[in-house]
């Protein structure tokens, strides 16, 4: 009666286990949606686009002067701002109505990166893995999917390939291969760092099956390869010939300039900055290094398996070798990699922890008979306490966040705006998610001295301001700073308090009115 009761027993806490976790996703999805994370520069740079395409028609950022058409739209695809934009035009423009847009692309992922866990692990441990990639500080996957970033919607496009590639493998047919190649050319075009990602690993998994693996159909990679290339040449050229009103040859040179960036800094400094940063215990408990060893044994064996398990090595290699060797150290910039490492994490302790034993009196009593099985059991026991600090603390912190968010500085600052300052008043600022979440007149500083304060920033280049002097040529009658213009010294404090008085303070911001 005990062992029967017992085998029901273990199906329904398990059934109860995950219904829990998949409430807590969705908690975790919606809750607190317009005031968790609070809006920043890059998503309010990325909210202009679906704003002006609604507002005025035109697929474009949007400054005081007029249309800019470089820039978020060369950082973000298409799939990203359209349905936004859509969104938009039933529902009214708002940070919810966008940030709803993203929780769906958010649940889709989690949904396909699932599939494909269950495909490689089982249906078991994927659900494991589900539980480190939600909590995982190093991937933040739940902050990430709230915001309008192209990271998120880049990686479900790019988890849906691998999962219908390795579904079918030997077997599939060109429809299949081409859809395999639309959603890795979809990925490309949505986040733009998903190049460095896409296209290494097509063509290095493509050169490992010819020399290595040698038992896959070259089809396999030769025909997603042909139409991610299509798919992406096809979004640039639309960007170069038909966006903005410059010739071509000046559109190539400012698409160019835009997209340089911080893909390629080679800075030392950085670089010890970037391994310190995954190798941190926000980075799996501190286990990247082991879990990248045995990540590599997985890939080794000439089946199947092994070659797909392969490919994602070699994913995860490429993006974590560009973020350590050639960014700026974001570890935002290391999102794929790391989410893709979770398969092999739980891996790892799925192999690690194998015929562990919870059952403490009857191991003891069976170590009696077999020394060496305590010693197992330890380790085993070990891994499990490892992981049990890998997944409760991280998921502890990611619902605190949620729950408790911290105070909404930027809505804050848009309502006092609203009360206070007209509408057809020059507002100079770098802050542009002011310009989402009010209608004021703002100049923004050109999108090419972003460069400028990424070089300030990150590797101590020369500041904005000293060659950006639009206060003082133009005179606007008041200037916002923000957390972004502080960062990159964009604004000189001298200036502002000689020409300008503060008329409040609200979180980071500061907002001044020239003196009469």
């Amino acid at each position: 009666m005990t062992m029967v009761a017992g085998k029901r027993l273990i199906p329904t806490t398990t059934l109860f286990a995950k219904i829990g976790f998949v409430l807590l996703i969705l908690f975790l999805a919606f809750y607190n949606l317009p005031n968790y994370p609070t809006t920043w520069y890059d998503e309010g740079s990325h909210l202009h686009v679906p704003k002006t395409l609604l507002r005025f028609g035109v697929y474009a950022d949007y400054s005081s002067e007029g249309f800019r058409y470089y820039g978020p739209t060369v950082g973000v695809g298409p799939t990203v701002f359209l349905p936004i934009a859509l969104v938009f035009k039933f529902f009214n423009i708002g940070l919810l109505q966008a940030r709803l847009v993203m929780v769906l692309y958010l649940l889709g992922t989690i949904y396909v990166f699932y599939r494909l866990g269950v495909l490689m692990l089982g249906s078991g441990f994927a659900w494991l893995a589900l539980v480190l990639l939600v909590g995982s500080q190093a991937i933040n996957i739940i902050e990430y999917g709230r915001e309008v970033l192209g990271e998120v919607p880049g990686f479900l496009f790019l988890a849906g390939a691998l999962l219908l590639w390795y579904e079918a493998w030997e077997s599939a047919g060109w429809k299949r291969l081409a859809l395999v190649g639309l959603l890795f050319g979809l990925a490309m075009v949505t986040k733009y760092q998903y190049v460095i990602v896409v296209v290494p690993v097509l063509g290095l998994s493509w050169l490992a099956n010819l020399i290595y693996y040698r038992n896959a159909p070259q089809r396999l990679y030769i025909l997603p390869g042909i139409v991610a290339a299509v798919v992406l040449a096809c979004w640039m050229g639309y960007q170069i010939v038909y966006l903005g009103p410059s010739t071509i040859t000046e559109n190539i040179t400012s698409f160019r300039q835009f997209t340089s960036g911080a893909a390629l800094v080679f800075s030392t400094d950085l670089m010890r900055r970037a391994l310190n940063e995954l190798v941190s215990l926000k980075t799996f408990a501190g286990g990247l290094l082991p879990i990248l060893a045995y990540s590599l044994v997985l890939a080794l064996p000439r089946s199947k398996q092994g070659q797909q398990w392969g490919i994602l090595f070699i994913l995860v290699a490429v993006n974590l070798g560009w973020y350590v060797i050639a960014s700026i150290s974001w570890l935002r910039y290391a999102f794929p990699g790391l989410t893709i490492l979770t398969l092999f994490v739980a891996r790892f302790f799925k192999d690690g922890m194998e015929g562990i034993r919870l059952d403490l009196p009857a191991l003891w009593k069976e170590s009696h008979q077999n020394a060496a099985l305590i010693g197992f059991q330890a380790v085993r026991y070990a891994l499990l306490l490892w992981l049990a600090f890998m997944v409760a603390i991280p998921l502890a912190q990611t619902t605190a966040s949620v729950v408790k968010p911290k105070f909404n500085s930027p809505q804050a600052m848009a309502d006092y705006m609203n009360a206070h300052v007209p509408l057809d008043k020059l507002v100079e600022t770098w802050e542009p998610e002011m310009g989402f979440l009010t209608d004021h007149n703002y100049h923004f500083p050109p999108q090419l001295l972003l460069n400028t304060a990424v070089g300030y920033i990150w590797t101590g280049g020369k500041s904005p301001a000293e060659e950006y002097h639009f206060i003082q040529t133009e005179a606007p009658e008041y200037v916002l700073v923000g957390e972004f213009s502080i960062y990159a010294n964009a604004y000189p404090w001298e200036l502002l308090h000689s020409d300008y008085q503060l008329l409040t303070t609200i979180g980071a911001y500061e907002l001044y009115q020239r003196n009469k």
